[in-house]
Order: C-alpha cells, then structure tokens, then sequence
C-alpha cells in the first residue's frame, strides 16, 4: 500500500506499523503547514486487517471532503485533504487489468432468478451507504453521477468476467490506479470522483476487530429460482424446523398420557 503526495511522490507504507505525518522533524513525514509550530499531524496505521488514519491534537482532516473525527478506515483509492494538501491511498499490488472484449451491457430480467452466486457493489455513498446492487448474469448496474466532478460508469458480466466501462475519454480509479475499461475483481475499490464503491462477492466477508458487524463467510448475494410449490415446501420445512421443540414435548406428552390410560384400564 502505498500514499500519493500531491500526484507526484510515494510513501510505501510498512506491513506492519505506522507513518506519521506533520510538521515537527521527527515525523516520518514532514509537510508544509500554515501554521509553524512543529507538531504530529497524522498518523497512518497498516495492518493486515485494515489501513487506519489516526488524527492527532483536534486537526482539521477531510477523506472523500468528509471530515474525520479522530480515526477513520482507509481504503485504496481515498483521498486525504489537509489544507491545501491531498494525499491518495493507492494499492499497486491490485493494477486493474484491461478488457479488450466488446462491452456489451445486459438487459435485467426480474422474473427470472439467478441459480447461482453473483456479485455485487457496495455503496458507500451517502444517499445509498451500505446497499448492495446485485450484478448478475442477466442484469447489469449503471452509475449516474452524483454530482458534476462525477464520471458515470456501467458495470456487467462479459464471458465470466465482471467488467466495469466508464465514459468515454475518462477514467476512473481502481484501488487507486486509473482505468476505463477493466476486469473487477473481489475487493477492488471503484473511486469515481464524488461515488465510491466496493466488489462484493458471495462468502467472502471476514470477521476482523475493524468490521465486528461481518461474520466470516456470509453470503451476501444469492438468488434461486423456485416454483410456488417448492415455495409451499420449504415453508412447511421451516415451520417444522422453528417448532420442533414444542411438537416433541407434545407427542411426548400424548406418548405418556397414552401409557397412563393403558395402565389405568388393565
């Protein structure tokens, strides 16, 4: 993982520690500062679970023009203001690969259900923060800018491989490294200069002390194709599952009632 400087210069960050950010020379970083006094500004934490901004003394930090209270997740392709200063968290070990297949964007079908697993991209948008769009192989997901520095995008499956095409002459940021036209893999970050999104597959969530809220292996996206019948039937099943207690007590009790009236009568 790697933080851009301005679009010029990288900082490689550690495997395993930190870099910190600031004024005063016995930071990791020295940055230029309207205000003179020598002081930590920021500290930047990597770990294998998670790249985590620390802001030290109250600083005014923004991510993505949202402003950070303290601590903050980063991802690759966020990007941190301070001042007049941007920095991008870049992952160069996650280059997008490009597609030379013709884009061919699907046409959604809600009456037929994928049999299979799909995936999906997260959002991270305000007006949509946490939703799941399902991109399947009969349906596809088109971005609308959200604002006028927004580059819209459209993202579909193209012989097994989820594809992601954005406007034409524009690029966007995978992970942190511009692309157009490209192959989405399983955790890539899509920056799309106001939205933000994540690729989502099926069972590959991981439990970590940064995400407490996702156990491991969840499926987060399935779909199945069922009749009303086999409806009917997993019904019954799952009433049959939810009761399974009380209907043992009861046909123990009927068992037992019946031995008592056997014994009574003989």
């Amino acid at each position: 993982m790697q933080v851009e400087v301005k679009n010029k210069d990288s900082i490689q960050l550690p495997l395993l520690g930190h870099v910190i950010f600031g004024t005063d020379q016995i930071c990791d970083v020295i940055m230029d500062s309207e205000i003179e006094s020598p002081r930590k500004i920021f500290s930047i934490i990597h770990d294998k679970n998670a790249c985590v901004l620390e802001v030290f003394n109250d600083e005014t930090i923004h991510i993505n023009d949202l402003l950070v209270i303290e601590m903050a997740i980063l991802h690759p392709g966020d990007v941190i203001y301070f001042e007049d200063q941007t920095l991008k968290i870049v992952n160069e070990n996650r280059l997008p690969q490009n597609c030379s297949i013709p884009f061919k964007l699907n046409v959604s079908d809600d009456e037929q259900h994928l049999l299979t697993s799909v995936s999906g991209l997260r959002s991270f948008n305000e007006a949509s923060n946490g939703e799941l769009t399902i991109v399947g192989e009969h349906n596809s997901f088109t971005h609308k800018p959200l604002s006028e520095k927004d580059i819209p995008f459209s993202v579909s499956y193209i012989k097994d491989n989820l594809t992601l095409l954005c406007k034409k002459d524009e690029t966007i940021e995978i992970n942190g490294n511009k692309a157009n036209y490209v192959i989405l893999r399983n955790g890539d970050y899509i920056s799309s200069g106001t939205a933000k999104f994540c690729v989502e597959s099926p069972g590959t969530s991981s439990f970590s002390k940064y995400s407490p809220s996702h156990p491991r292996n969840i499926q987060l996206s399935e779909e199945y194709l069922q009749d009303e019948d086999s409806q009917q039937n997993i019904t019954k099943e799952s009433f049959i599952k939810r009761n399974m207690w009380w209907l043992t007590l009861l046909l123990g009790l009927i068992v037992i009632a019946a031995i008592l009236l056997y014994l009574k009568n003989n």
